[in-house]
């Protein structure tokens, strides 16, 4: 019987923070946990501020055989790269989101999200992500731009301001 290795993350000093100030998003705006065998996202800030995640693909975000659907990968960063938005105090809602696909993630696998905020301009925010292996390889890589939402967005939207 072979033991599975442990995760690689957290590291240590890394604060685990839950980005989104409401119960209502159930820790995930994509719905997606554990218990239905999809994605689980566990969010932490890091010593300098930004936000990382990591992200177990389960047995219903299968695509091809053994192998994470696209479309998973993307509902994990971007998620992660909103709520990277929502830590760093800008609620947003996602504009427009540009995915590459490097490599085939393996169903079951804990993979690594890194975001970073590079600029804001007006009303938008706009961000990138990667999403990493154990390997230290990229998987995936998304950049995204994001419409901050005003109190009346906000309560039109979510029902609340956060």
């Amino acid at each position: 019987m072979s033991e599975t290795p442990a995760d690689p993350w957290p590291l240590p000093g890394w604060e685990a923070v839950q980005p989104f100030p409401f119960a209502a998003a159930r820790g995930v705006f994509a719905g997606m946990t554990g218990t239905e065998g999809r994605i689980v996202l566990k969010y932490y800030r890091r010593h300098d501020g930004s936000l990382v995640a990591t992200a177990r693909f389960g047995a219903l975000s299968e695509g091809a055989p053994g192998i994470v659907h696209g479309g998973a990968i993307l509902t994990a960063l971007d998620e992660a790269l909103g709520a990277a938005a929502w830590l760093a105090g800008r609620p947003v809602m996602t504009a427009r989101l540009t995915t590459e696909f490097r490599k085939g993630v393996p169903l079951g696998a804990t993979m690594l999200v890194e975001t970073r905020l590079i600029r804001e301009r007006h009303r938008l925010v706009i961000l990138e992500g990667t999403l990493s292996g154990p390997d230290n390889l990229v998987y995936a890589y998304a950049d995204g731009r994001f419409m901050v939402l005003n109190d009346a967005d906000q309560r039109r939207i979510l029902g609340r301001s956060a």
